[in-house]
């Protein structure tokens, strides 16, 4: 894939480590590795949501790629990996993690406005007692 950049882990604790030191747009990880598996990796991956992550199996259980999916996992990826799906997939969970980072950045204002913090609370009380708001703007020039 033209345009992307690729960071490898040797073990899921270094891919900790490496999350959480960068954003990542998506992570691809093997359910079956030593230490801490694939289902481990990505119960940590789900504390940032935004972060898609396509998970990779050489044994087709059907109960694997139901237990990838339920946990959160974008696509199980089924070896030998068909190159053509597997580029698809990423692009489409690059995609969509940057769609939902988009959606979050445009909802944060509303979140601030509606959420009950103190700044607002007084704001509500100086309107509700006539006091009104004042803006004082420097002049130029």
């Amino acid at each position: 894939m033209s345009g992307v950049m690729v960071d490898t882990a040797d073990s899921a604790t270094a891919a900790l480590d490496r999350i959480a030191a960068l954003d990542y747009d998506a992570i691809v990880t093997d359910i079956k590795m030593p230490g801490m598996d694939g289902f481990a990796l990505l119960a940590e991956i789900r504390r940032r949501p935004d972060t898609p992550t396509l998970m990779i199996t050489g044994h087709g259980e059907h109960a694997l790629a139901i237990g990838a999916l339920r946990g959160g996992a974008y696509d199980f990826i089924q070896k030998p990996i068909d190159r053509d799906y597997f580029v698809t997939s990423l692009r489409k969970a690059i995609e969509m993690g940057e769609l939902c980072r988009r959606a979050k950045e445009q909802q944060l204002p509303l979140r601030w406005l509606m959420g009950p913090s103190r700044q607002m609370q007084k704001v509500v009380q100086q309107i509700k007692a006539g006091g009104g708001l004042s803006a004082h703007h420097p002049r130029r020039g």
